[in-house]
């Protein structure tokens, strides 16, 4: 920086003619470059624009005559044309390209002297201009293209000959005029060193005839300036005196001055010294000056902080002493300037405290991230209120809202005994008068007369208060009870986030719907049980607890009904146990209890008889009855596992066995289950495998007519032939199909191989009775079944009328509304309805009636015993009575022998069914019955 303005100094011209001359010649240049580049850019644009118009005429111009000369094939004057296009022309090549692609070409002549351009002109060149195509036709018919191509060098070199002339031209115009204008400036300005000026009063510089009018005129401009300073400096000598006294008032207005004798004597005082010290001015003059900061007569300046006593009190001033010295250099006399800096002190020792506080603020802040016992914290809180609120008693109590009481929980000058002692505190405003009367009462009025609280708040409750006791003078400040504040907001933080962890604890080891232990924690505790029980040579033990049909009416009614079944079984659970005992939930509809002290069997089956019969007892659920079951499986320590997982796992499996052995009862663990479990687990696998590979096939027991003895219809039952183990039970794999929900897609197979064989029956028959099939609870809770049963139907093609559905009482019982539905949208399809095993379920006669029912099947178990069990006898007479009444046709099901069959004809039964009639036949030989036109029975 300093060498370019070296440079700069250097280079200036340092007469006045010189600068005026490069003032000149740097104006005229710019002009002259400014001028020549909008000359030339003129000129560019408007060649390039001629350029490019010419070459459009050109090649219209052209195109006719290449146009005859295409039409007739002569070739030879499509090139002659070409040439001549190409003579004094910008164009580098023309050429003609017919429709077969062949091409015709004429290229410039190069120009040897042509001079050379920039490339940075050419390349603009060639953006600007674009080549020329013309098509060229002849009465609608193309045939060809002629395309000029512009030669960017030619142009550019013209263009840069041109700004090589215009410029060479310019910088000639310019070296003339510049050379005169310096012969002129110089001639103009050649007399200006030969003015002199002369001293005198009032006479001004010798002027020469051939002074320039403006140098004379500059010149009497001067000598007037000169005379006019003289008068304007009388005038500022006097404008200074008035301000210095001015100045002396001002000061004496804003400080506190005094004049002081070398001996430090008050020698005279202004009325602010006056005004600060509350004394008379006869008083304070003759007095020495008060010595507060330890100033001492001397030669030097001495400036300091003095704190001195006023009629307001101590007020803190800043004091400058300055000597002032005679003619003689010695000190003559001593300046004082106080300045009032109170203010400014209380501010600094404002900002001092709240950095103090903030320091507190940050330490509790500190101490709450440590997640440490909030007894500490709310220790630490008390005794950081003291210290920032500069007070002696602190305290922080705690709320409790539903017993209108308060306690002590943590304080700072409080008798010990009083922490933890509840006493009444409403809630609300009245609170801190309520707090402050009572720590007055422990305190006195002499500790505890004034005081100032924050209310702790975590979430929306009100958790307790942080307070600060004093005397009863104490006035306390906003920032005091902001510092508070702060304080308070750190406390509810720290217990908002204990709740918080104390609640993610609770839900780690407990189940939220139900509050009782989850799996997790019934692990603990029963891993607890157990080592108990090892310690005291004892037993341990659990039950598992199963809600049977539990899905059923999840499905059916919905989640929330089934949430408040799960709550209320578990109430009852916890009401069937021993104190000591551990009520778990593991999910869905598991429970588990933990038996600590097993005891003997007896004990373990008065629990599980309780839990049964408890659970069994109707659940009130949304304004009506439903009824489950339980299914309780127990196991013992050490006999059944040795430790918690294989326990569980044991009474799991012992469960299972209770299901499985019909429900609503309880099992205890034996080793021969595990086999039942892992074959129950194999079955299950093979059952997904089952419909892929057509394992799945269906029996149909006949039914027939007691008045005529004639075949009446069928029912469908389902088979499964296992490749290893041939044809299975369906009492092994039914319950199966239920629980995993494989039965949906199992039940549609069923209707669809129902119709499939009815389609066939139908073509070889004129005459087929119906067939009946068993629908499950799970298809029931379907609302879309009437819908998927009509797609089947419709793309078997068979009559609707040859279907009967049959369902159980508990199947129709669990929601009777949504049964009602699905019902009367298959009666409306013209399928037939009836209720198997009718007799066995809870039953609504209400309902009966107003579901769209076809006949009611009387359930084996009354039929077994015929005639001789009177009971049996008059149940059965009953229920065909009962449906008669509701004109519905009566089956009866298991029929085995003519006894049976005679007692039913005589209690007016319409059909029966049983192996007295037929076994379930597989299809094929249902023909010989179907084909059979006696009776089946007499």
């Amino acid at each position: 920086m300093r060498v370019m303005h070296t440079l700069a100094t250097l280079l200036r011209p340092r007469s006045l003619v010189g600068r005026v001359f490069a003032l000149f010649a740097l104006g005229m240049l710019f002009f002259a470059a400014a001028g020549l580049g909008v000359f030339y850019r003129f000129q560019y644009l408007q060649h390039i624009e001629e350029t490019q118009d010419a070459a459009n005429t050109l090649v219209e111009v052209a195109s006719r005559s290449v146009e005859d000369s295409a039409l007739i094939g002569d070739y030879d004057t499509v090139k002659r044309t070409l040439s001549t296009v190409m003579l004094q022309s910008p164009f580098r090549s023309a050429s003609f390209i017919d429709l077969g692609g062949g091409a015709i070409r004429v290229d410039a002549v190069p120009n040897r002297l042509q001079a050379s351009a920039p490339e940075w002109l050419t390349a603009r060149i060639r953006n600007e201009l674009y080549d020329v195509n013309r098509v060229v036709a002849v009465g609608g018919r193309d045939y060809g293209v002629l395309r000029l191509r512009f030669d960017d060098n030619k142009l550019a070199s013209q263009l840069w000959r041109l700004l090589v002339q215009s410029a060479g031209l310019a910088a000639v115009a310019l070296a003339i005029t510049l050379a005169t204008a310096r012969v002129l400036l110089a001639r103009w300005l050649k007399n200006l060193g030969s003015l002199r000026f002369y001293d005198g009063d009032g006479a001004g510089a010798a002027l020469t005839p051939d002074t320039p009018l403006e140098i004379r005129e500059a010149i009497q401009a001067v000598d007037r300036s000169a005379a006019s300073m003289r008068d304007k400096y009388g005038q500022r000598i006097a404008m200074l005196m008035n301000s210095l006294v001015q100045y002396k008032s001002a000061l004496d207005q804003a400080a506190i001055v005094c004049e002081i004798d070398r001996d430090g004597r008050v020698m005279a005082v202004n009325d602010q010294f006056v005004r600060q010290s509350g004394h008379p001015r006869e008083l304070l003059v003759g007095q020495p000056l008060a010595q507060a900061g330890g100033w001492t007569p001397s030669t030097a300046v001495w400036s300091g902080e003095v704190a001195i006593p006023g009629r307001d009190g101590e007020r803190q001033w800043y004091r400058t002493i300055v000597p002032i010295f005679d003619a003689g250099n010695s000190v003559e006399k001593y300046i004082c300037i106080d300045f009032d800096i109170s203010e400014r002190k209380q501010f600094e020792d404002a900002i001092v405290r709240n950095a103090m506080r903030q320091g507190l603020i940050a330490r509790l802040g500190r101490k709450a991230l440590e997640a440490g016992p909030l007894d500490e914290l709310f220790q630490l809180a008390t005794h950081l209120a003291c210290d920032g609120a500069n007070v002696r008693n602190a305290a922080l109590f705690g709320f409790d809202t539903e017993g209108g009481t308060a306690r002590l929980l943590a304080a700072g000058g409080f008798p010990p005994a009083a922490l933890a002692l509840p006493f009444a505190c409403p809630a609300g405003p009245a609170a801190s008068e309520t707090l402050c009367r009572w720590s007055a009462s422990l305190l006195g009025d002499h500790e505890a007369g004034s005081g100032i609280d924050s209310i702790i708040v975590c979430g929306a409750r009100p958790f307790g208060a942080l307070a600060v006791y004093d005397s009863a003078a104490r006035t306390f400040q906003e920032d005091e009870a902001g510092f508070l504040n702060s304080l308070a907001n750190i406390v509810a933080t720290a217990v908002e986030r204990e709740d918080a962890r104390n609640r993610l604890t609770w839900l780690a080891q407990f189940d939220t719907l139900t509050g009782l232990p989850n799996r997790h924690r019934l692990s603990t505790c029963l891993e607890a049980a157990i080592d108990a029980a090892g310690a005291a040579g004892g037993r341990a033990g659990v039950m598992f607890i199963d809600l049977d049909r539990f899905k059923s009416v999840n499905d059916m009614l919905g989640h929330s009904v089934g949430d408040e079944l799960l709550a209320q079984a578990g109430r009852r659970l916890l009401e069937c146990v021993r104190p000591d005992d551990v009520v778990a939930r593991l999910g869905g509809d598991e429970f588990a209890v933990v038996l600590p002290h097993f005891g003997s069997t007896e004990q373990a089956e008065q629990i599980a008889r309780r839990v049964v019969a408890a659970l069994a007892e109707p659940f009130m659920l949304q304004g009506q009855q439903l009824f489950v079951s339980a299914s309780v499986g127990i196991a013992a320590w050490p006999d059944d596992g040795d430790d918690a997982a294989t326990l569980l796992k044991s009474a799991d499996t012992a469960m299972y066995s209770a299901k499985h052995n019909g429900r609503n009862n309880y099992s205890f663990y034996l080793a021969s289950m595990n086999e039942n479990a892992a074959q129950r687990l194999q079955t299950e696998r093979e059952l997904h495998l089952a419909i892929e590979r057509g394992e799945f096939e269906l029996h149909y027991q006949p039914k027939v007519k007691l008045a005529s003895g004639a075949l009446s219809g069928f029912e469908a039952l389902l088979r499964w032939r296992h490749p290893q183990r041939g044809l299975i039970a369906p009492i092994e794999f039914i319950t199966i199909l239920e629980e995993t929900g494989m039965i949906l897609p199992v039940g549609e197979w069923v209707i669809a191989e129902v119709c499939r064989q009815l389609r066939l029956w139908c073509a070889a028959w004129k005459t087929v009775p119906p067939v009946a099939i068993n629908l499950s609870a799970r298809q029931l809770t379907f609302a879309g079944l009437p819908e998927a049963i009509r797609d089947i139907v419709q793309d078997a093609g068979v009559d609707p009328r040859l279907l009967e559905f049959e369902l159980t009482e508990s199947m129709l019982m669990v929601d009777p509304e949504a049964a009602v539905k699905i019902l009367h949208a298959l009666k409306d399809q013209g399928m037939r309805l009836s209720v198997d095993d009718f007799g066995t379920g809870y039953s609504s006669l209400a309902y009966l009636k107003r579901f769209p029912l076809d006949a009611l099947k009387i359930d084996r178990t009354f039929v077994r015993d015929l005639p001789d069990d009177a009971d049996d006898a008059a149940i059965t007479q009953a229920v065909i009575g009962l449906a008669h009444s509701l004109n519905l046709k009566v089956v009866a099901e298991g029929v085995e022998t003519r006894a049976h069959l005679d007692a039913l004809r005589s209690y007016g039964c319409d059909e029966i069914q049983g192996y007295y009639v037929a076994r379930p036949l597989p299809a094929r030989e249902c023909a010989a019955l179907l084909a059979k036109a006696e009776p089946l029975v007499a």
